[in-house]
């Protein structure tokens, strides 16, 4: 992948680009010409950058504003349908604030993806998960802390939102409604020695990937060291929580910060390329990478040794 160019599409530009429908549309088959790609499965879509937390260390938050009007990602999932992607994971941002984020995930639905959706579960009721019913597979909660105070230090929470109880709540209301739950751990100074399987067990969660916390040059630097945690502290948490075993008999995933960088396939809210190779953002535009194949986003010997292609179902 290192010789897709890393640049990116000006703004001017993006508000003059044509639609994908009316850019690809029926053509698409003789825009691109498939790769038979046989190692990209997974895809996430940032739809937005807008969030209403502040989570001190996220490095979505300078993410575009701007976002594709869902004709144009129907003819983006169209093209991934084709190129044999199984999974697309909804993010943000926090998606639920997208005003068609329903219509979004009923798309990728019908384009018979599993779809997964990463949210900090804060705006979600009893009626977006019923609306979000045979639609979503699986919800995503994200946390950094089993203790609500540390959250609300680190900006995790809004208009006074327990986010702890508020997960749990949430977690309980999908599993009613017969979506699976991932429980999200952002692993920072703060939490890094705390014992997270209560929470874990209370949720229950069909899966649990920990992640240490992420530095991205230029993307929240400033506060970098505030959160960040050594080689040796991720040990100390991984050595603790190894051994947690799930109601369905499996055990947690554990991504240090080597592991996540160009083992990720992302697309921004304009539909561009997120690139992270040597730690820093990049974007590459649909079409350069597009041109060269799925694989050209990505480390696929990155990709998966992370394990990211698994029984998504």
């Amino acid at each position: 992948m290192g010789d897709v160019p890393m640049k990116r599409t000006t703004i001017d530009n993006a508000r003059e680009r044509k639609p994908y429908e009316k850019l690809c549309g029926l053509a698409i088959e003789k825009k691109y010409k498939h790769t038979h790609n046989k190692d990209v499965k997974s895809i996430n879509l940032h739809i937005c950058g807008v969030c209403n937390y502040r989570c001190g260390f996220c490095f979505t938050r300078n993410l575009e504003r701007s976002t594709l009007p869902p004709d144009e990602w129907e003819s983006i999932l169209e093209l991934f349908e084709k190129e044999g992607v199984m999974k697309i994971t909804i993010v943000g941002g926090e998606p639920t604030m997208h005003p068609q984020f329903i219509e979004l995930c009923e798309l990728a639905k019908s384009k018979g993806f599993i779809v997964s959706v990463v949210t900090n579960g804060s705006l979600i009721d009893s009626k977006l998960i019923k609306n979000m019913k045979g639609v979503v597979d699986w919800i995503g909660l994200s946390v950094d802390s089993p203790d609500n105070e540390v959250e609300k230090a680190v900006g995790r929470q809004c208009q006074g939102v327990n986010h702890i109880e508020n997960i749990i709540k949430v977690a309980d209301t999908a599993h009613e409604n017969g979506i699976k739950v991932k429980l999200n751990i952002t692993v920072i100074r703060q939490s890094y020695r705390q014992d997270f399987s209560e929470l874990i067990r209370r949720v229950n969660p069909e899966r649990v990937k920990a992640f240490q916390v992420l530095r991205v040059e230029g993307e929240k630097e400033d506060s970098y060291d505030e959160y960040s945690i050594t080689k040796e502290e991720w040990e100390y948490f991984v050595g603790n929580h190894k051994d947690i075993m799930l109601q369905n008999r499996t055990k947690m995933v554990f991504e240090g910060g080597d592991d996540m960088i160009d083992s990720y396939v992302m697309l921004d809210p304009r539909g561009e390329f997120i690139m992270n190779s040597g730690n820093r953002q990049s974007y590459a535009s649909f079409d350069e990478v597009m041109a060269k194949g799925l694989a050209a986003a990505v480390d696929v010997g990155k990709y998966h040794r992370r394990g990211a292609v698994y029984n998504y179902e």
